[in-house]
């Protein structure tokens, strides 16, 4: 992995080499297995992205849910 690369970009990188392999196989069970290996690849990508992104922006404190006190009505006579 180049130094400057994140996983998601070597993730990336991988379908695209499981892709390029794929398109050079007759239809068949092997390239089969590579287009689902592309789509583990993208998927682990999507992941480790969404991951990295979460992890960079602060979490908002939650608050409290707070319930207002119910009024009292008068009694009509």
């Amino acid at each position: 992995m180049p130094d400057d690369e994140t996983r998601s970009e070597r993730y990336r990188r991988l379908a695209g080499e499981c892709l390029a392999v794929a398109n050079t196989m007759p239809s068949g069970e092997g390239r089969s297995t590579l287009l689902e290996m592309t789509l583990v690849w993208h998927r682990l990508a999507d992941d480790y992205a969404d991951s990295a992104m979460s992890s960079l922006s602060p979490a908002e404190p939650e608050q409290p849910v707070m319930q207002q006190p119910q009024q009292i009505q008068p009694k009509e006579e």
